[in-house]
């Protein structure tokens, strides 16, 4: 085997690996901790967790942050939503910093059909491109959304998602809204497992499929996002599993088929996840017309695959001209 041929194969299972291994940095908070919250930045090729700091206003701290989103633009903000005192409040993502002063305290919330199984509302949380925030109460099994003038309004109607949703992530423009069902009851029988659509409009959830046709992946609850390319995933929390760690998990938007990455190397807990400010918000997409993901490489794979392409048409010529 020449040089030349040697080092094509190397490029090309360069190429590979490079594109297997590619996944983000993401945000999510461990709500289970019984010392209060706190934010970590998470590989989540890897699962390795790295502490960024105690959610601590100074006088008060968080005890069930359950959902995280990027608001949108140049100035984008961590913010969380907060269980217990429902509120939402900007987060510092360097130390995981908040101040109580900043915290929007959302309106009482009509009742729905599970007021009487559950004592939270156990949020999942969304930006869209254009600023709006949507957030899912399983409380209520409702939907809501937050408009720039602050006002909030039930999507739909109470009741509308007809499924237990406690994460949701956006993505496009127009905007296409995703969410993850709970995964067990409490009394450890399985809820809803699946991947789902949401009419941003109406309120309704549409089944996609589930994430496995097996248990391979129990959970109670969880946190859902897109990256800045598209792809979904999802962060489960099995603390009430036999205190086990949590999975993160990418997910086929046209299947709900999901495939585990890697597990949470120290905390459990996690039943949120950010990753980035709402993506595609350049590409016009009908809701109706919804296509697969192509998979795409990330940079460092498409450097790789230029330079294969380069290197393939060196040896051409050199085999033409000698």
């Amino acid at each position: 085997m020449s040089k030349y041929i040697r080092f094509a194969f190397l490029m090309v299972v360069s190429l590979f690996a490079v594109s297997a291994n590619a996944a983000p940095m993401a945000y999510s908070v461990n709500s289970d901790s019984l010392t209060g919250d706190s934010l970590y930045l998470i590989d989540l090729a890897t699962g390795i967790d790295q502490f960024r700091g105690k959610l601590d206003a100074g006088i008060e701290f968080r005890t069930d942050t359950e959902g995280l989103a990027f608001s949108p633009g140049p100035n984008s903000q961590l913010w969380g939503i907060d269980d217990p005192s429902e509120t939402l409040f900007p987060i510092n993502p360097d130390n995981g910093a908040i101040d109580y002063r900043d915290d929007i305290l959302l309106p009482p919330f009509p009742p729905g059909p599970n007021d009487e199984l559950i004592g939270g509302s156990d949020f999942g949380m969304t930006f869209t491109c254009d600023g709006t925030l949507f957030f899912t109460s399983v409380k209520s099994q409702s939907l809501f959304r937050r408009d720039g003038d602050g006002s909030i309004t039930t999507v739909g109607g109470v009741g509308s998602l007809g499924v237990n949703i406690s994460a949701i992530a956006a993505i496009g423009n127009p905007t296409m809204l995703y969410g993850l069902g709970n995964g067990l009851f409490e009394n450890g029988s399985a809820d809803a497992p699946n991947l789902y659509s949401i009419d941003p409009f109406s309120g309704i959830a549409s089944l996609i499929g589930p994430l496995s046709n097996t248990d391979e992946f129990k959970y109670n609850e969880a946190g859902l996002a897109f990256d800045s390319d598209g792809g979904l995933w999802a962060i489960t929390d099995r603390s009430q599993i036999n205190s086990q760690r949590s999975q993160i998990l990418s997910i086929d938007v046209t299947s709900g088929t999901a495939n585990l990455v890697a597990e949470t190397l120290n905390e459990i807990g996690f039943e949120s996840l950010a990753i980035a400010p709402p993506a595609n918000c350049d590409i016009k997409v009908e809701l109706d017309d919804e296509l697969p993901q192509i998979p795409s490489l990330n940079l460092a794979g498409r450097l790789l695959a230029v330079l294969v392409l380069m290197l393939a048409g060196m040896l051409f010529l050199r085999r033409r001209y000698t």
